[in-house]
């Protein structure tokens, strides 16, 4: 199962099109709230760089957790 997940997350790409305080906007549609207070302005750019370090964090996790159970 973690094998799976982590190649559908890993083909999967997020474009963030807008970005407020509280939340933020994929080019889906799909509107998320952050999870936590953004206490200054952030660009489309460098939220779009944030959330793509998370994905590749998340999936050397999920990495590491596999070659942990081999």
């Amino acid at each position: 199962m973690k094998a799976k997940l982590s190649r559908k997350m890993a083909k999967q790409e997020y474009k963030i099109v807008r970005i407020t305080k509280t939340e933020f906007e994929l080019d889906n549609g799909d509107i998320y709230p952050h999870a936590f207070e953004l206490d200054e302005d952030i660009t489309i750019e460098e939220f779009q760089r944030l959330l793509d370090e998370s994905k590749t964090t998340i999936l050397n996790h999920i990495k590491n957790l596999r070659q942990d159970n081999e």
